[in-house]
């Protein structure tokens, strides 16, 4: 099948959705399919890279940090992407790229197309305060508005399916959770541990809670702080995103600057190395669609405790693969219970790595997904 995957974000990002499009694009090529990006340039100009098209964009950081809205107008890369002449178009972004993709659609015999919804829009609202009323009252109309032009819409979660089912959409929503990369799976990066944290300062025998992701201020990652101010814990934050510099003066304000480690961007093929470097990977978020790093961290063996959300039913089975909190006092709990017990560690990290090789491969992700396509080219 020729198969056009559209999403506002890729390469130059570092996000689910850019995940999730790598993995999809490298487990359909590895089966025989012509697959074709179609993604946002990071300037005005369209441009080409091997079979990524891009087209130009601008700047919109005013409504929320690194976003780009594509140029409204139909460009060489579009018109190429019409003559290739899909026979299915997945999009993963309901902005510029969805539209491109809804253009191409009509301009290629209504070619079918299946939308994945990764983002729970109303945990980010609080970035457009002022319009903030207008768009909740609005979210029913304009999901429904999107979902006509989709055949098919891929929830990666029950989670995201209940919130799409109050929409009455009417579209059929598989779910199909994103996995960890293969490459979490294919190697083990225990050598790595000491390395990493002589790196970053960190006893070789030093307990350490880690928090891997974006971060933005939806990730109540505050509340993270106030647990390692409370439990005298330590806690290295990797990665990067617009609430960095307000966590760094949080920090020096409750006087736990030294108690927390911001280690900045790493690149993806290092990640499982900082995985490793922990010892509890620890989440206060519930803004997630799917949590993408949950599954990273289960499948480098590594002990999750997270803060309840629906997007875990199904995934934590709370002191078997993993652990669930609702307070702070269960949090500490947990926290005292892993920390002083290396071998409960390994257990729960070793049934927690099994949960992923039974149910979020690459390869079962890419066989659902084609499977859909399937279904619908056989439709037309």
């Amino acid at each position: 099948m020729k198969i056009l995957i559209a999403t506002d974000l890729y390469e130059s990002n570092v996000s689910g959705i850019v995940s999730s499009v790598t993995i999809l694009k490298k487990g359909l090529e590895k089966k025989g399919h012509d697959v074709r990006i179609l993604a946002l340039s990071d300037s005005s100009r369209e441009k080409k890279k091997k079979n990524v098209y891009y087209i130009g964009s601008f700047n919109a950081s005013f409504i929320y940090p690194d976003v780009r809205i594509g140029l409204p107008k139909v460009n060489s890369c579009i018109q190429r992407l019409i003559d290739w002449n899909p026979d299915v178009i997945h999009t993963n972004c309901e902005f510029s790229t969805f539209a491109a993709a809804c253009y191409i659609s009509r301009k290629t015999n209504h070619t079918p197309i299946v939308l994945t919804y990764h983002t729970v829009y109303k945990e980010y609202v609080n970035y457009v305060p002022l319009i903030k009323p207008v768009i909740l009252m609005t979210f029913p109309f304009l999901h429904r508005l999107i979902a006509r032009k989709a055949s098919v819409i891929i929830a990666p979660t029950v989670k995201m399916k209940r919130m799409l089912k109050k929409f009455r959409l009417p579209v059929k929503i598989p779910v199909i959770p994103t996995p960890a990369a293969e490459y979490f799976l294919t190697r083990d990066y225990s050598s790595f541990r000491d390395e990493i944290r002589l790196k970053l300062g960190i006893g070789k025998d030093e307990s350490i809670l880690i928090y891997l992701g974006r971060i933005a201020r939806e990730k109540n990652i505050e509340e993270l702080l106030d647990y390692v101010k409370h439990g005298n814990l330590r806690l290295l934050l990797v990665g990067d995103g617009p609430h960095r510099k307000v966590l760094e003066k949080y920090c020096l304000e409750n006087n736990i600057s030294d108690r927390v480690i911001f280690a900045g961007m790493v690149s993806p093929e290092d990640v499982p190395k900082y995985y490793g470097a922990g010892d509890i990977f620890v989440t206060a978020s519930v803004s997630e669609a799917q949590g993408l790093t949950y599954l990273e961290a289960m499948s480098c063996s590594l002990p999750v405790l997270c803060r309840y959300d629906s997007c875990l039913d199904g995934v934590i089975v709370n002191e078997k693969n993993g652990f669930i909190y609702h307070t702070e006092d269960e949090f500490m709990h947990y926290t005292n219970l892993l920390k002083d017990n290396p071998s409960l560690r390994k257990s729960v990290g070793y049934e927690a790595r099994k949960l992923i090789l039974e149910k979020y491969t690459p390869e079962i992700f890419t066989r659902s997904c084609e499977k859909v396509y399937r279904y619908l080219v056989r439709k037309k």
